[in-house]
């Protein structure tokens, strides 16, 4: 691959990780809760709405699965990050205990993890050297 043409791929990585540390931030961790010490997101906040805050977590959090598609993320890796989200929205409707998860499960920053993860083993086998072979 020509220097200029990886570059370019770099910079269109670096801009999409971006793009998934912005949104996992504000999704999972945007604020502090006094007292309690942890941190929530809008998803867990939304997530108070019976149903329609948990659809609405759900279509937020699939902004995570787009950018992974839009890198090229394998099957396996979108296959495992779609779960995450799946897991997040279906127990996230239970009342009460479903909000609670799912200001503890934190699906986004996971998913967050992953890809970079994996970005990194791409980056790592672009440049010659061998990836530690993620488990996705």
């Amino acid at each position: 691959m020509p220097a200029h043409a990886n570059a370019d791929l770099q910079a269109r990585r670096r801009a999409s990780l971006a793009r998934i540390r912005r949104l996992a931030h504000w999704l999972d961790d945007a604020w502090r809760v006094p007292m309690i010490g942890k941190r929530v997101g809008i998803d867990g906040v939304i997530g108070l709405l019976p149903v329609v805050g948990d659809f609405a977590g759900l279509v937020l959090s699939s902004l995570i699965i787009g950018e992974a598609v839009r890198l090229g993320a394998p099957k396996r890796l979108l296959i495992r990050i779609g779960s995450h989200v799946g897991v997040d929205f279906a127990v996230g409707l239970i009342p009460v205990a479903g909000d609670l998860f799912d200001m503890t499960y934190k699906a986004n920053r996971r998913n967050r993890a992953l890809i970079e993860r994996w970005l990194v083993d791409v980056t790592a086998e672009s440049n010659g050297a061998r990836g530690v072979g993620g488990d996705y």
